[in-house]
């Protein structure tokens, strides 16, 4: 059984879909996944890579593509050679067309279910995928790994309350009307080309940090997952992909030590309150109510816990394993 990985090209972006990806691959090649071409800075030169690589694919071979990274030029030919592979796995990052991006809800379903099985977000995505007609099996990542140093020395500071956003700022409208919670102060990270912070006199931005580094330097007590335009609730369709999605940025927190703000009906609400690594609300307004205070050490010292199988890989690691235990009983049930 050779085990191989559809390369992707590794850099820094300066979102958590970089980091991400690359996380994955290197749990993946610890895990004895290949990687299936050594990519180059020339695109061209990696797209012939690709083909070459797929071209050279085995009927035994277990191969694992990281989804969506396939080049639209190349996924007909990916496509067409997965039938001709006895195990096929797609771990899933994102899925477009529900995520706001350009894509066909159809034409990625059609995708996906020429994977043997999917490494999906969780439950609601499992199931969301069901109803568009998803027929692989499908298994529950839970939460992404964030590969770390869990021993590196980490800001500290007396705690005030001060709540951590990192991610693409310049998507996050709800940002602008967070001076109406009068008793938080916001410390902000990412990406900031277009909206203008200036009139909060409640936030201040701390600039965009390389993700490998930004879990030692993110300072604040709480960590927010919160998307869309309003403070009222997760809005439009950034709102409403949180769902079914466990977005980077939770894992980016917890790497860093931080318990969770969420929203109640979020994905990963469920995973915040089963682990008690934080606080489901329905409104940020609602934080106008809450003593941050309560019970805080006790959810910081749950997501430290976490955070010492985020550094180590563990959830991927647990996902790749509940795979092959399928594939083994599945062997066995053959050869009986």
């Amino acid at each position: 059984m050779n085990k191989i990985q559809y390369s992707i090209y590794k850099q820094e972006t300066g979102s958590a879909g970089g980091k991400a990806k690359n996380d994955c691959f290197d749990i993946l090649y610890d895990c004895g996944f290949n990687p299936s071409y050594n990519p180059s800075v020339n695109r061209s030169i990696r797209i012939l890579k690709q083909f070459l690589s797929i071209k050279g694919l085995r009927k035994k071979d277990v191969l694992l593509v990281q989804y969506p990274t396939v080049s639209k030029q190349l996924m007909p030919v990916l496509l067409k050679k997965l039938k001709k592979i006895d195990i096929s796995i797609a771990l899933i990052h994102d899925i477009p067309s529900l995520q706001g991006m350009k894509g066909e809800i159809a034409r990625e379903i059609d995708e996906l279910n020429h994977f043997n099985y999917l490494i999906v977000h969780n439950v609601y995505m499992l199931n969301q995928l069901k109803n568009y007609g998803c027929v692989s099996k499908m298994i529950s990542l839970e939460i992404f790994d964030y590969l770390h140093d869990e021993f590196h020395d980490m800001i500290e500071h007396p705690f005030d309350g001060t709540i951590c956003v990192a991610g693409n700022l310049d998507k996050s409208k709800y940002l602008l009307n967070i001076d109406k919670l009068t008793g938080c102060k916001f410390n902000l990270y990412g990406i900031k080309k277009i909206v203008d912070f200036t009139h909060l006199k409640n936030a201040e931005y701390k600039g965009l940090l390389a993700s490998d580094i930004i879990p030692y330097f993110l300072d604040g007590d709480y960590g927010l997952v919160w998307d869309g335009n309003s403070i009222d609730t997760c809005s439009d369709i950034y709102g409403e992909y949180l769902r079914i999605n466990n977005p980077h940025k939770l894992s980016l927190y917890i790497a860093a030590g931080k318990p969770i703000i969420t929203w109640s009906h979020a994905a990963i609400a469920d995973f915040v309150k089963k682990n008690k690594i934080g606080i489901a609300v329905d409104s940020l307004m609602d934080l106008n109510e809450i003593d941050l205070a309560n019970n805080y050490e006790q959810l910081k010292n749950n997501s430290l816990k976490i955070k010492r199988k985020l550094a180590k890989g563990f959830f991927l690691r647990t996902a790749l394993n509940k795979v092959f235990e399928d594939i083994d009983c599945l062997e066995k049930m053959e050869g009986m």
